[in-house]
């Protein structure tokens, strides 16, 4: 069966991804909201920074906030000619199964994921491993340069040493729409909402940036085209169905 009803609005990524499913629902005559997609760049790093990297061993741990903070790690690795090797020596935090799918592309092993990302269950998760003795380990936390964690506030104050790494910076398509597009998935206006990609979230995360996704979508079918963007919506608190279109 198809999920299509009549009646109905349908909220998607503006992707390449999704042009296909766009145009076969534009062909059913369906109405749809587009929302805005992210759109990243690498940071130029400063020499502090770029001193982390070639100093990677100095720190214990490395935390990877999402699967773009992964791409642009690995990039800044390979213009600095630094071997994988490396990591060996650290362990690996992964904020949820994509991230750690996207480590493991690279023969990278996430020791850490999260079963929920929050920032009480990544400070709880990280804690465990750590076996509370957070005195003196060192963490290097791989994020987009706007982003703000409280887990890292939580490591700072268990008296762990903590370098936030801005690794790429973000913004979002449609500048101009966002404002509405905003109010009108808040309002109820969006049936359906679908996502094709772990991007997808990270993109609406980034346009409802220090809000809670489950109240937001709290009414909003929420829908995922295959496993891996499933597994992210639920590791983000929502109550996912997977999306068929015939």
């Amino acid at each position: 069966m198809s999920n299509l009803e009549t009646s109905k609005t349908y909220g998607l990524f503006a992707s390449l991804l999704n042009t296909k499913l766009i145009s076969k629902l534009k062909e059913n005559d369906e109405d749809i909201l587009i929302f805005p997609s992210i759109m990243s760049n690498k940071i130029v790093l400063s020499e502090t920074f770029t001193n982390y990297l070639r100093k990677l061993t100095e720190f214990d741990w490395l935390i990877f906030t999402d699967v773009f903070s992964v791409d642009y790690f690995i990039e800044a690795l390979r213009e600095l000619d630094i071997d994988l090797f490396e990591l060996d020596a650290l362990t690996v935090c992964a904020l949820g199964e994509n991230v750690s799918d996207r480590l493991r592309f690279v023969q990278i092993h996430a020791d850490v994921i999260p079963t929920k990302i929050d920032c009480d269950s990544a400070f709880s998760v990280i804690s465990e491993f750590a076996e509370n003795d957070f005195q003196n380990l060192r963490f290097l936390v791989l994020k987009e340069d706007s982003s703000e964690f409280q887990f890292i506030e939580n490591l700072r104050n268990a008296n762990a040493i903590v370098e936030e790494l801005a690794i790429y910076e973000a913004k979002l398509e449609y500048q101009s729409a966002n404002v509405k597009l905003k109010t009108l998935l808040k309002s109820g206006a969006v049936d359906e909402l679908i996502f094709s990609a772990p991007e997808d979230l990270v993109s609406l995360k980034f346009l409802f940036a220090n809000e809670g996704l489950a109240d937001i979508l709290d009414g909003v079918k929420v829908s995922a085209t295959d496993e891996n963007v499933y597994q992210a919506l639920l590791e983000n608190g929502l109550r996912p169905l997977f999306f068929h279109f015939k």
